[in-house]
């Protein structure tokens, strides 16, 4: 991963030090000790990586320019990080398929680089039923936060708020 310029390496510094802060809380769970894909819309990208820092998880993360930063706050936080994205037909998804033959489990976001937002796309879909591993839907409680006006509508949780994560199955 290329080196990021200082001022967007400060960023990633605050950003990783706000994620730390939430306060995580686990809801409803399904059997997460064998390897599968989990699912999340884009709307809850911060909450997901909070949740799973730390456990090796393997994240599809856009080669975008706002990909490369959260590639790098991932990596930081025990991510294995897979960069690509199904809008430009890259064969790169086939890397988080072996990561997933290997026992490790990945994470996607289902509606796809570019959305529309909430609009299931067939690649996670398509990586579980190559590998023959469940997908876990991600659904999150939020405390306090507030929602951006972008394609996505991210929800961005305030520091030290407290977020509930229920995983079912999809």
């Amino acid at each position: 991963m290329p080196r990021l310029p200082l001022k967007r390496r400060v960023f990633c510094k605050i950003l990783k030090l706000w994620l730390r802060s939430l306060r995580i809380s686990w809801g409803n769970s399904v059997d997460t000790s064998v390897p599968g894909v989990l699912a999340l819309w884009h709307a809850d990208l911060f909450a997901a990586t909070a949740a799973f820092q730390k456990t090796g998880l393997v994240a599809f993360i856009s080669p975008s320019a706002d990909g490369e930063i959260l590639a790098k706050i991932a990596t930081d936080l025990g991510y294995k990080v897979v960069r690509g994205s199904s809008s430009e037909k890259t064969l790169e998804i086939r890397k988080a398929l072996e990561e997933l033959r290997k026992g490790k489990s990945c994470a996607m976001a289902l509606d796809g680089p570019k959305g529309p937002a909430g609009v299931e796309k067939r690649g996670t879909r398509w990586l579980a039923e190559k590998a023959h591993v469940p997908i876990w839907k991600l659904d999150v409680r939020y405390g306090a936060h507030f929602t951006l006006h972008s394609w996505d509508k991210a929800k961005i949780p305030l520091p030290l708020s407290k977020l509930t994560i229920s995983l079912s199955y999809l």
